[in-house]
């Protein structure tokens, strides 16, 4: 089991792997890689999250996080996204939703499986 702490901005989880914590601050949780089990405590619901997927954390609530499968997640400050990250973060969102309602769209239609950078 992994601790979250402050200075968590990139996480790889394996399979069944946990991670928990708080944050003083929101977070974005960004799912590049993999898929997700997400709950936070006074939340109601929890949340399944794919690639492409994220999740506004809110603060000084424990979280917990669960990869179904290998995982990669990005958990950055809300004050710190930039607009260009801000637009990656909603492009691989909505790639993620195109492929789950068409299916796998990559290939046909030529978007790169690689993803460079932070999140």
């Amino acid at each position: 089991m992994t601790t979250l702490t402050q200075q968590h901005h990139h996480l790889h989880l394996g399979s069944g792997a946990l991670a928990t914590g708080k944050f003083g601050r929101s977070r974005l949780l960004l799912v590049r890689r993999g898929h997700v089990w997400v709950t936070q405590e006074g939340r109601t619901e929890d949340f399944w999250l794919g690639a492409g997927d994220a999740l506004i954390m809110l603060p000084g609530r424990m979280t917990v996080i669960e990869a179904a499968v290998a995982s990669e997640i990005c958990l950055e400050h809300r004050a710190d996204r930039t607009l260009p990250s801000w637009l990656k973060a909603r492009s691989l969102a909505m790639r993620s939703a195109l492929q789950r309602r068409f299916g796998r769209l990559g290939k046909s239609v030529g978007i790169s499986q690689a993803r460079q950078g932070g999140c």
